[in-house]
């Protein structure tokens, strides 16, 4: 007989959680489970390719403000989204929110589940928490030790937590923090679920643009947002051209910070050499012809657009986030530490020691061990 899993999300727009969400979807044995993904906050231009045997439920409007900041929600000046995230964080604050919940479920969800996940960290679990599901679980994506958007509701989450049967990390690091917040004890990681034989196709797709193979090409690929400090890229570019290297960089994403960027990037004077891509369906092809690929964050659960670069054989540099050691060891790439001069630094030692010919070396022997990742979430399950 089938188990019947709930998959519990805020919401589905393009970015780290939802891509390692439709990964792990995409590689479940259907024959062996019976999905249902709830999806909170919906929102009707989702564009996610979802294994069809996946049953989507979409939240209604008790969950409109879930996935978004109040600051985000008082510069757009709206008033009624701003009533509304207040009224939402006076229920999470005093605990109300679990009576919400409990009523909300039932108008939600038709049946009864062998095993509930909660994919996010912070609400989710909250809501799968409150619920009846005989098996509960909690996936946790963010390194809290750095950054930890519910620290305002940790009452709550801890309630929450201390329900769960199971609580999967997505690295070591992300586990060893949340061990170190909330003392748990039911806890395990596993490292995100990548599909690398379709990366590997779609790096073949021929792309409009092309690299100057006259210079060193570095890439970057994610939101356009402040976790991920582009701005760091582009000061330790403007650096390394000062120095006289000649380099070429890309960012392959969109997002909020696009604006500051490119202003960045005018008043640095390096628009000829540095240059955003925007969003790309496929940034694999980019990624395949780059020299070197550039994590320039200043927090990540478990990178996966490392994992992605080695697949495609080329070598990094990244900032010390959760999942980098894990990811690149000493074989594959370099971990520098989190600021400026470090990765300045980093970059240069690469270019200036032939590093890069003995990453790629090495790299020719790397295998993604997707089956692994597959038993360790099924036992989980």
């Amino acid at each position: 007989m089938k188990k019947n899993l709930l998959f519990v999300v805020d919401n589905l727009v393009m970015g780290g959680v939802t891509r390692v969400l439709v990964n792990l979807l995409n590689s479940l044995d259907y024959d062996k489970y019976k999905v249902d993904l709830l999806v909170l906050h919906y929102y009707e231009d989702m564009d996610v390719n979802i294994d069809p045997h996946v049953n989507v439920i979409k939240g209604d409007k008790t969950y409109k403000y879930i996935d978004k900041s109040l600051g985000a929600i008082v510069s757009e000046k709206n008033i009624k989204a701003l009533f509304g995230k207040l009224k939402l964080v006076f229920l999470l604050k005093t605990g109300l929110i679990k009576g919400v919940i409990e009523k909300n479920r039932k108008k939600l969800l038709a049946q009864d589940y062998d095993t509930e996940i909660a994919f996010n960290d912070g609400f989710t679990e909250v809501f799968t928490a409150v619920g009846n599901t005989s098996r509960k679980v909690a996936w946790m994506h963010g390194d809290i030790s750095v950054h930890y958007d519910s620290a305002r509701y940790i009452g709550l989450i801890r309630w929450a937590l201390a329900k769960m049967d199971m609580c999967v990390c997505v690295s070591e690091k992300v586990m060893e923090a949340y061990k170190a917040v909330f003392g748990m004890e039911n806890i395990c990681y596993i490292n995100n679920i990548l599909d690398d034989g379709s990366i590997i196709e779609k790096s073949t797709e021929t792309v409009d643009e092309e690299y100057n193979g006259d210079t060193v090409n570095l890439i970057s690929v994610g939101r356009l947002c402040q976790a991920k400090n582009y701005g760091r890229f582009i000061r330790v570019h403007k650096k390394l051209i000062d120095d006289g290297y000649r380099i070429q960089s890309y960012i392959v994403g969109d997002g909020l910070d696009r604006g500051i960027l490119e202003k960045l990037i005018a008043e640095l004077g390096v628009t000829d050499t540095f240059t955003l891509l925007g969003r790309k369906d496929n940034p694999f092809p980019y990624v395949k012809k780059a020299d070197l690929f550039v994590l320039s964050s200043d927090h990540e659960g478990l990178p996966t657009v490392l994992t992605e670069s080695i697949i495609l054989g080329t070598p990094c540099v990244s900032t010390y986030v959760a999942g980098a050691k894990e990811i690149l060891g000493e074989k594959y790439g370099l971990v520098v530490d989190n600021d400026d001069d470090a990765l300045y630094k980093g970059i240069k030692e690469i270019l200036d020691s032939g590093r890069l010919d003995c990453y790629r070396e090495n790299l020719k022997e790397y295998k993604f061990d997707k089956n692994a990742i597959i038993q360790k979430i099924e036992n989980v399950l």
